[in-house]
């Protein structure tokens, strides 16, 4: 079974890539984009996936990096310096995100993605379907 930081650059190279099928492999079926500021916003699995085509990241800087695992727990936090255009609106700066991961019987699983934005502003959103 892969480690959890081999995953996590797996899950991320998807992201990145807006490969969606690449992406939903290493997302839990329960996962949600959960952001606290500057509005509160629970993006759950369908529309995160439907929304990653449209996330066009052009920067993702690491400027920190911190795991903690528990036994079937991981929890990712970094310091992300992103440039990025989400359905057409800039989502630029720093912003501090942290990945919980869960050991499943597939392997390990984001389950929950929380993300504070430093200074952009509130997380656009595509119509639902």
């Amino acid at each position: 079974m892969i480690d959890i930081e081999d995953a996590d650059a797996q899950w991320v190279a998807a992201l990145l890539a807006r490969d969606t099928d690449g992406a939903a492999r290493w997302l839990h079926e329960d996962y949600a984009l959960v952001l606290v500021h500057p509005v509160p916003a629970h993006v759950d699995r369908a529309e995160w996936l439907r929304t990653l085509p449209d996330y066009v990241v052009s920067q993702w800087d690491v400027a920190g990096s911190q795991w903690d695992q528990q036994g079937d727990v991981a929890v990712h936090l970094q310091m992300i310096d992103m440039r990025a255009v989400v359905a057409g609106v800039e989502r630029d700066g720093p912003f501090a995100i942290t990945d919980t991961w869960l050991r499943t019987p597939q392997g390990w699983r984001v389950w929950r993605r929380h993300s504070t934005p430093l200074r952009a502003g509130g997380i656009p959103r595509p119509h639902a379907e």
